[in-house]
């Protein structure tokens, strides 16, 4: 069933403001998933009866969901043969584990660290922390490639690893890092 823009942009920018404030430790990831459904229903008029049921099953079907960028196997086996890889997210713990094994790509990675499973939440250092450790590297031996640079790239400041940025072409305010990626393909070359 498709939504309408106006749906669709209201929850989009709903959600972005509630990933805003749990980054500032304002709200909790459960919270989140049940408050951003409240608030949409309530900004179309309708009643936040059917919020939970609605925050439940989005989460089902967005963990069933194996997106992945475009060349990201052959990219990552490439990686995988020279560096120790791991994911870092802000995510819920189920829903991406359930993401990266939906896509196939779970065993390229040696560790898989979440806000929500190790109580961090970028841009929060600890959390990168986390990952060092749990691949038994430094933070100068390591490299960390995000989206967000006002997200992935403080952590990544802030923990002292060099941070390359994964540009989609979004549009980023202050932030522009030196190292810069559009695509994955281009990743192995620049490590």
């Amino acid at each position: 069933m498709a939504c309408p823009r106006t749906t669709l942009a209201a929850y989009q920018r709903i959600n972005h403001e509630l990933w805003a404030a749990f980054r500032r430790g304002e709200i909790t990831q459960p919270a989140l998933a049940k408050e951003r459904f409240r608030r949409l229903l309530r900004e179309i008029g309708k009643g936040p009866r059917l919020a939970t049921r609605l925050g439940a099953t989005y989460l089902e079907r967005l963990s069933a969901r194996g997106d992945r960028l475009p060349g990201c196997r052959p990219v990552l086996r490439a990686l995988g043969g020279r560096y120790r890889l791991g994911v870092v997210t802000n995510g819920i713990d189920r829903v991406q584990r359930s993401r990266l094994a939906a896509s196939g790509l779970a065993p390229c990675f040696e560790t898989i660290v979440t806000s929500q499973g190790c109580g961090f939440a970028k841009p929060d250092p600890r959390i990168l922390h986390v990952a060092l450790d749990a691949l038994k590297i430094s933070p100068r031996h390591a490299v960390y490639v995000g989206d967000d640079p006002a997200v992935d790239g403080v952590a990544a400041r802030e923990a002292g690893v060099p941070f390359v940025w994964m540009d989609h072409g979004d549009s980023v305010r202050g932030l522009r890092p030196r190292r810069r990626v559009r695509s994955l393909l281009e990743l192995p070359d620049l490590l």
